[in-house]
């Protein structure tokens, strides 16, 4: 018989290691209807939220895995939000617990926000305040839903709010994921207004950074410099590995199925 896994003891030597003795999620484990569910009980207490991260590039056709839920609701509601979801029942009991943080990465304050589990089960997700992530999931032209309901960041704002925050691994999967190019970008992203945009969120994010102890640094980037290196038709061809060569036409895409993977019938 194979030992039990201490989750606890390994969690201490690999912070942000998650524990799956928990039961599985809706939609062969993708968390579809408890996501919305959390989702359903933030709009009911009027308090706007949509999903970001690495389960928006998944919904804009990015080849990512991930066993978390990023939650972007406004600052000022961001306590409330977490009020209400441990206040939350099932059964007689609370739903939600609080969760370990996940691992912290160069630049960034995900670790540092609210993390919750649902009880009992393998469903992690993040509550991030929207001044973190340029998305304002108030504002309709921040937010699309998928053929599910599940509220994203918006094409063009998840487009914007990428580059703002340097995550240029993200914006080459989101740049495949999707297929976009330079004239894309030129026409929807508005450069000029973005670089003024990513200057103010450079100061806060390093400010940020420095006062919980992540270091400091962060400063602005040249976007529109940045977009057309990354979006430009050979750098989506180097991107592709040698085995999807004449298979696909981005790294993410194939040639055989080239809809928009935002009208496919997912688990997203």
């Amino acid at each position: 018989m194979s030992k039990a896994i201490d989750y606890e003891t390994l969690h201490e030597k690999l912070p942000g290691l998650r524990d799956y003795s928990g039961a599985r999620t809706s939609h062969d484990g993708h968390g579809i209807d408890e996501i919305l569910d959390v989702i359903d009980q933030l709009s009911a207490a009027g308090i706007p939220s949509c999903v970001i991260g690495v389960r928006a590039l998944r919904y804009y056709g990015a080849g990512r895995i991930t066993d978390e839920w990023d939650v972007c609701v406004p600052d000022h509601q961001l306590e409330a939000a977490c009020e209400l979801l441990l206040r939350a029942e099932r059964n007689g009991d609370t739903k939600y617990e609080v969760a370990k943080p996940p691992f912290p990465v160069p630049d960034s304050l995900r670790h540092t926000f609210p993390c919750f589990r649902l009880k009992g089960y393998n469903f992690w997700f993040i509550l991030v305040p929207s001044s973190d992530c340029f998305v304002d999931p108030s504002r309709a032209d921040h937010v699309e839903r998928s053929k599910n309901g599940i509220p994203y960041a918006s094409l063009v704002q998840f487009a914007r709010s990428l580059l703002v925050q340097h995550l240029w691994a993200d914006v080459s999967d989101f740049i495949d994921g999707m297929d976009l190019d330079i004239e894309w970008g030129e026409r929807n992203i508005g450069f000029d207004t973005l670089q003024e945009e990513s200057v103010k969120f450079a100061q806060l994010r390093d400010e940020r950074l420095k006062s919980n102890g992540c270091g400091g640094g962060f400063s602005p980037q040249v976007m529109e410099q940045i977009w057309r290196e990354m979006a430009s038709s050979e750098a989506k061809e180097r991107r592709i590995e040698p085995m999807k060569k004449g298979r696909y036409f981005t790294r993410w895409r194939r040639i055989k199925s080239p809809e928009d993977p935002r009208t496919k019938d997912r688990p997203v």
